[in-house]
Parts: structure tokens; C-alpha cells; sequence
């Protein structure tokens, strides 16, 4: 297969992929929302990368919550993808007006095509006894 018709099958699939993507972001969304007390749901729900979502969990150290996670088998970061490994909070979510300290406890969450609807039902299932661990 050549490059040109590499981008063509990708440009026609990128409509449901993205589509999936929202699906399974917003699943997800809606369980910490529901599971979850004394969150914030970082940025605008509609413009936003299809399968990136950010959370803050009030009370929660970013750091210790991505290392319990990583116990469990999952990935995530506390951070911008632009700024992934630094132990300052998020430059983003800092312009976006939230509070340094808050921000500390944030969540980045970004979904690909092979993740599932199981997926996330695990992330939220983690994230409930960790969260609760961390408080």
C-alpha cells in the first residue's frame, strides 16, 4: 500500500473512529462523575480531542494516583502530553484558571482504538478504590 492511499483510508475511517472515541470518553466521563464525589472535569466537553478526558480528584496526590494505577496496568499521566513527566502542575490546566494545588490532582486520561468499553469500566473501578485509598 502506498502512502496516498494510506492517508485516504485513514481520512474516511477518522469520522467513526473519532465517534468511538467520544462514545467511550464520555462513558467514562459520566462514571467518575457518578462514582466519584468531589471531582472536576477539566475542559470543554465539545472541543476538545475525541478521546482525551482530565480529571481532578480533590484530596489526591496526581503523582501516588498514577503510581497506584500503574500497579494495576494502567497508563495515564497527571499532566499535558506536552509536559508528561514533569512534577509541576499542568501549564494548561494553570491558563484554563484552575488553582495550582487542584491541579495536582489531576488525571489525564487518553483513549486509542483498542480500548474497550470493559476498559474503562476497570479505570473507573480502579479509580474508585484508589481514590478512596488516597483520601
Amino acid at each position: 500500500m502506498d502512502f496516498g492511499k494510506a492517508i485516504q483510508i485513514a481520512q474516511e475511517e477518522l469520522p467513526e473512529y473519532n465517534k468511538k472515541l467520544r462514545v467511550l470518553r464520555d462513558y467514562y466521563l459520566a462514571n467518575v462523575e457518578k462514582d466519584i464525589p468531589f471531582i472536576r472535569i477539566n475542559g470543554d466537553l465539545e472541543n476538545r480531542l475525541a478521546g482525551n478526558a482530565n480529571v481532578c480528584f480533590k484530596g489526591v496526590d496526581g503523582a501516588k494516583l498514577l503510581q497506584e494505577l500503574d500497579k494495576v496496568g494502567i497508563c495515564a499521566s497527571s499532566g499535558s502530553a506536552c509536559s508528561a513527566g514533569l512534577l509541576n502542575p499542568s501549564h494548561v490546566l494553570l491558563a484554563i484558571g484552575v488553582p495550582a494545588n487542584i491541579a495536582r490532582s489531576s488525571l489525564r486520561v487518553t483513549f486509542g482504538k483498542e480500548n474497550t468499553v470493559e476498559d474503562v469500566d476497570y479505570l473507573v473501578e480502579q479509580l474508585m478504590r484508589i481514590v478512596k485509598k488516597l483520601r
